[in-house]
């Protein structure tokens, strides 16, 4: 029940659907903004939640802009609101998931609805009730078993798919964020050490001193890194794929951050990263310890 779709597919749903549910990290102005505005002012019922303790942040110009979205979006009708906000805002569920419900179909994109995004839609009932049922700040139990709505679960299936990787799989997996405190590390350092040699794009926006190191021992165990500038997350393993939000990095938050992930089958979206993974790799610089 999950599809290859696009954020034009998405623009049209948002112009017909009677009931939409918006949970992001963040939303810029542009053709999804505009099909919000337009949805609640013909009468649809629009419900957005950004986060409002956006990360490495520290001047809050992230933090204002969301607030500034949220405050348009109001004016237009939308019952928009921020998921952190006042004193013990840190200690609420952060939003890192890009997903859009609207009416029986839930939209679910990696980075923030750019025109080329990877988005695939997701029809199941229960997968749909789960990301609604998050909007209220915390994410509720339920969701299809491919389907992860928490950080931590949407790497323990990222993680579950690599370890099932046989000798001679073909194994690449891209992240915008890396570390060593997570399962992916574990599944990508064991498949190194085993001699499968699988390929790991980090993008070089958020690379840091803690992230190189465990980048360096991925390398010396047998992994092959590159550093690109993109910021797509996930993970081929021959004709299996693992797509999502949440990037390959320790998971920090109490609550678990909201973030999704999903394992698919699909030959078109397993395609489609396959290929994205391919172009990138092939332009990627490798990495230097």
């Amino acid at each position: 029940m999950v599809a290859l779709s696009s954020t034009a597919d998405v623009l049209g749903a948002l112009s017909t659907a009677g009931k939409i549910d918006v949970l992001a990290y963040t939303l810029r102005r542009g053709p999804v903004f505009d099909g919000l505005e337009a949805a609640a002012r013909r009468g649809a019922h629009v419900r957005v939640r950004l986060e409002g303790l956006p990360y490495g942040d520290p001047s809050g110009s992230f933090a204002r802009e969301n607030r500034e979205i949220v405050e348009a979006l109001a004016r237009a009708g939308v019952r928009a609101e921020l998921a952190r906000t006042g004193p013990g805002g840190a200690d609420k569920a952060p939003v890192h998931a890009k997903a859009i419900v609207a009416d029986a179909r839930v939209f679910l994109d990696d980075r923030n609805w750019g025109p080329e995004d990877l988005v695939v839609c997701d029809r199941d009932p229960a997968d749909v009730a789960a990301v609604r049922g998050a909007m209220d700040g915390g994410v509720r139990a339920g969701g299809s078993p491919s389907f992860a709505l928490e950080k931590r679960a949407a790497l323990a299936r990222e993680a579950e798919l690599l370890s099932s990787a046989s000798p001679d799989a073909d194994v690449v997996v891209e992240s915008e964020s890396f570390g060593s405190g997570n399962p992916v590390y574990g599944a990508l350092d064991a498949l190194g050490k085993s001699g499968v040699n699988p390929r790991l794009l980090v993008s070089s926006r958020d690379a840091n001193v803690r992230e190189r190191r465990a980048l360096a021992r991925l390398a010396r165990d047998g992994v092959r890194v590159r550093i690109t500038r993109d910021t797509e997350k996930f993970a081929v393993v021959d004709a299996r794929a693992w797509v999502g939000s949440a990037n390959a990095s320790p998971a920090f938050a109490h609550p678990d951050m909201i973030d999704w992930g999903l394992c698919t089958q699909d030959p078109a979206i397993v395609a489609a990263a396959r290929d994205r993974a391919e172009t990138r790799w092939n332009a990627a610089k490798p990495f230097r310890p």
